[in-house]
């Protein structure tokens, strides 16, 4: 049987979350994100090289490209800037990759495993495929998802309690310095601030309750959940290695 284009809910114009099309996005993302890792994994040394440095470069291209198209029209300094912690996270990204920088790595893997990965799972999207947002939306994080992959499965990036360090201590300067931009502005960039009322506070943000009291839970949970991935890499090596330059944190690529 042929199944109409307009499947519900949603059709071609709308997202719904939890939905047959949340569910197709997230499989084709999957896919996205791995083929990098196992491809980089597949080659020799020098062509590693040329591949991690062709995704960084996808990255910031993207980046400034998306960047560049969101505000064509006009800058609305309230959404419009880069600010919100995966639009820092889609720069984190290439230069985590190409400089090595244990703080980097740390922040990118802890970003995008406690907060860009919500992304994903609860998507602050409506537009659905017929729009550009959408593919934008996806698109965006894939690239984010895929160069953290990347640096865990084949650069051997294995976060530790220091890398645990990094990233609470480039997350609390992000704080500091976005949350009197936010007061400025009116702005909601890093979902901590308190915009005027006709900037949209995602469902699950505005859950938390009103402000400052949703921006101190969000900052709590933020490092609660950087905990929680940290979990399971304690669980599975030594204490002696983790987050130690040229162990299995190092930047030489496994296997070669």
């Amino acid at each position: 049987m042929n199944l109409p284009l307009d499947l519900t809910p949603g059709g071609m114009d709308v997202f719904v979350p939890y939905s047959w099309l949340h569910a197709l996005a997230l499989g084709v993302c999957a896919l996205l994100i791995a083929a990098p890792a196992l491809l980089g994994r597949a080659l020799p040394r020098h062509a590693e090289t040329l591949l991690r440095r062709m995704l960084a470069a996808l990255a910031v291209c993207y980046w400034l490209a998306y960047n560049i198209w969101w505000n064509w029209h006009g800058l609305d300094l309230r959404t419009g800037l880069p600010l919100h912690i995966c639009d820092v996270n889609g720069l984190m990204a290439p230069l985590a990759l190409l400089t090595g920088w244990r703080w980097a790595r740390a922040t990118l893997y802890f970003w995008t495993s406690a907060l860009t990965l919500q992304a994903f799972v609860q998507p602050a999207l409506t537009a659905g495929p017929a729009s550009l947002v959408f593919w934008a939306f996806w698109t965006a994080h894939t690239i984010i998802a895929a160069c953290a992959v990347y640096d865990l499965a084949v650069l051997g990036f294995r976060p530790g309690w220091n890398d645990l360090g990094y990233a609470l201590i480039v997350s609390a300067v992000y704080v500091a310095l976005i949350a009197p931009v936010n007061l400025w502005l009116g702005s909601d960039y890093g979902f901590i601030g308190n915009p005027a009322a006709d900037v949209k506070i995602p469902p699950f943000v505005g859950a938390l309750g009103p402000w400052p009291q949703r921006a101190i839970i969000l900052v709590a949970l933020a490092a609660i959940g950087f905990s929680v991935v940290l979990l399971p890499w304690l669980a599975v090596a030594p204490r002696s290695t983790l987050g130690r330059p040229g162990m299995r944190g190092g930047w030489k690529p496994r296997g070669r």
